[in-house]
């Protein structure tokens, strides 16, 4: 019987590694994990062929996860983290080199992080909308939120006195990763074509450009005085 995931991090779930060896294990596993997931999907994701993959024996893999879906959730958690330090590294090189990064730019870093090994990115997407309580740890993606917050004010010349709110960093992150998510899984061949990623970016400058233009709040409707 599976255990219902409880844990909100890789962190938590995994059994934290205290040596470089340790460490290296993990990292195999999980590597070992994704090309399960490329060749042969959630089908074949099992703790059998996880241990004969990797080379570890069973009890080793259990010796750092609770049980296969925890696996599951480190790799969501790997891949975010991914994703965050390859945009960190991609704007702070662009900005050695004095080169303005525009929504297009993030755009298409963040089309190519998922296009490579798209099978296990379509694996690991269908687990985690199967999964409520994934999809609810995964929520509000503030990182990404204010990366493109920030790049798409900047694209546009344009100005906030504010932070985003939490709703306005849901919507704008969901609908992002939402409509790149759902690209992947269906595995839409337009998702690596120009049209694509510049429909993606004129869904972020759009809704920043809204939000930036509208002021702090959404004003309240006033009631019509003829209604009934």
């Amino acid at each position: 019987m599976v255990k219902k995931i409880g844990k909100t991090s890789i962190k938590s779930i995994v059994r934290a590694p205290q040596q470089d060896r340790s460490r290296q294990t993990v990292e195999a596993i999980l590597e070992s994990a994704v090309q399960i997931l490329e060749t042969e999907g959630l089908d074949g994701f099992k703790v059998a062929a996880l241990a004969e993959r990797s080379g570890y024996g069973v009890g080793t893999l259990y010796q750092y996860f609770e049980n296969i879906d925890a696996v599951m959730m480190a790799l969501v958690e790997l891949e975010s983290e991914r994703q965050r330090q390859t945009l960190l590294a991609e704007f702070s090189d662009a900005a050695a080199r004095g080169k303005k990064q525009t929504t297009r730019d993030l755009v298409d870093m963040m089309v190519g992080a998922f296009s490579q090994r798209r099978a296990a990115h379509r694996a690991i997407i269908e687990w985690v909308l199967s999964r409520r309580d994934v999809r609810m740890i995964e929520g509000r993606n503030t990182f990404l939120g204010q990366m493109l917050a920030s790049v798409s004010l900047r694209t546009q010349g344009l100005t906030m006195q504010r932070l985003l709110n939490p709703t306005e960093m849901f919507v704008l992150s969901r609908s992002f990763l939402g409509a790149l998510r759902t690209a992947i899984w269906n595995d839409d061949p337009d998702t690596t074509s120009p049209q694509f990623a510049q429909a993606m970016a004129d869904l972020v400058d759009g809704y920043m450009y809204m939000v930036a233009t509208r002021g702090p709040g959404t004003p309240e409707k006033k009631a019509d005085p003829t209604a009934s």
